[in-house]
Formats: structure tokens, sequence, C-alpha cells
């Protein structure tokens, strides 16, 4: 006979495999969109998603499971950026673009440009623009107030144009 833990148990179980195995590459890619270096990314990973196996219980299955795990991804990147050995400039050797690939090219411009910018900023940007957050939701996972994220919006999307101009005159981008 199980007792009514064991049940739970197995649901949440069964519930962090299947969010684990749908949502494990997104939270990689917010990582390094967040600034994770490609070396440590399955490292960050995995302690992230300990973390949210020890949470599943908190998962409110009403919700979308992607702004609850991105709140995970954005305190994990901090810690992350906040260790003295990851505050260098760096971009992985297997992040390089091959120059005939126009797609990696792009995406280590990108990589690069993201790299430059202050991280609630990047945050923000990286939340709206490249993740599809709206500010609202954004506003809740960062505890910011909504003004300031869409000023925090407005002053990255001015800082990337800038950064990437000042790249492109390195020549990096070509």
């Amino acid at each position: 006979m199980t007792t009514t833990e064991e049940v739970r148990h197995a649901v949440l179980s069964s519930a962090f495999r299947s969010l684990f195995e749908s949502e494990f590459g997104n939270v990689c890619r917010s990582l390094r969109r967040l600034g994770v270096h490609e070396a440590d990314l399955a490292d960050v990973a995995q302690e992230l998603f300990v973390a949210v196996h020890r949470r599943i219980g908190e998962l409110d299955p009403a919700r979308p499971p992607r702004p609850w795990l991105f709140s995970f991804s954005l305190r994990f990147a901090a810690n992350y950026r906040r260790l003295a050995r990851n505050r260098a400039p760096h971009v992985d050797a297997d992040v390089r673009a091959d120059p005939a690939d126009a797609n990696g090219e792009a995406r280590d411009l990108v990589l690069r440009v993201l790299a430059d910018l202050d991280f609630d900023r990047r945050t923000v940007l990286v939340m709206h623009d490249l993740e599809g957050f709206g500010a609202p939701e954004i506003a809740e996972i960062t505890k910011a107030p909504l003004n300031t994220v869409y000023s925090r919006l407005r002053l990255a999307r001015e800082d990337f144009r800038e950064a990437a101009k000042r790249l492109e005159g390195k020549g990096v981008a070509s």
C-alpha cells in the first residue's frame, strides 16, 4: 500500500523529469545569453536543476513553467558572474563563429555585445527581446517596478546598438 507522501513524491518526480526533458535546452540557452561561459554551462545548468528539483513542489501547474525557470536562470547567472574568475571578458573557442556559418557569426556577435552590457539591462533585454517575456512578467520575475523594466529595456537597446557599433568599428563583426 502506498502512502499519500509516496504518491506525492512520485507525482513530483514525474513532473520534474518532464520539466527537465522539455526545458533543459531553453535553460541552457538562457544561461548562455545571461553570460555563463560555454565551458561552464553544463555545470551551472546541473546546479540549477538540483535547486529546481528541491523546489518542484512550488511550481504552479496552472502557470507556464518558463518564467519560473527563468527566475532560477537569472539567479544562477548572477551568482556565476559574481565569481571573480568569471569577470574577465571571455568568448569561448567553441562558440566563435565558423566563417562559413552566417548564423554562428551573428550569434557570436550578439554574445559579444551582450557581454558588454550592464547585467540588469542585459537581463531585461534578453528576457524581452530574446525570450519573449512581456514587461509585466519581467517586473514580476526580477521584482523591479514596471517603469524600471521599461527604462532598462530602452537603455539596454541603446547600449546594445552602441556596443555593436564599437565591435564593428574594431572589425569584430566582419
